[in-house]
């Protein structure tokens, strides 16, 4: 976990600041806090590490190869 998000997480645990607030002085936008905390609620420490932004599935691809 990065230093930065080790610090919004124990300033919204510590409870000192609005999400508007964090959001603000870490430089990020709310929705990016709020995805931040619904993470650490759900998965704790382990929902602060990067995830992967790829696609789980291509619905438009076809099931055979077109030759």
């Amino acid at each position: 976990m990065s230093e930065q998000r080790q610090r919004f997480l124990e300033d919204y645990q510590l409870d000192y600041y609005s999400v508007t607030e964090l959001a603000e002085r870490f430089g990020i936008s709310r929705t990016t806090a709020y995805k931040r905390i619904n993470r650490f609620k759900k998965h704790g420490q382990a929902g602060f590490h990067e995830h992967s932004r790829r696609p789980h599935g291509c619905p438009a691809a076809s099931g055979r190869i077109m030759g």
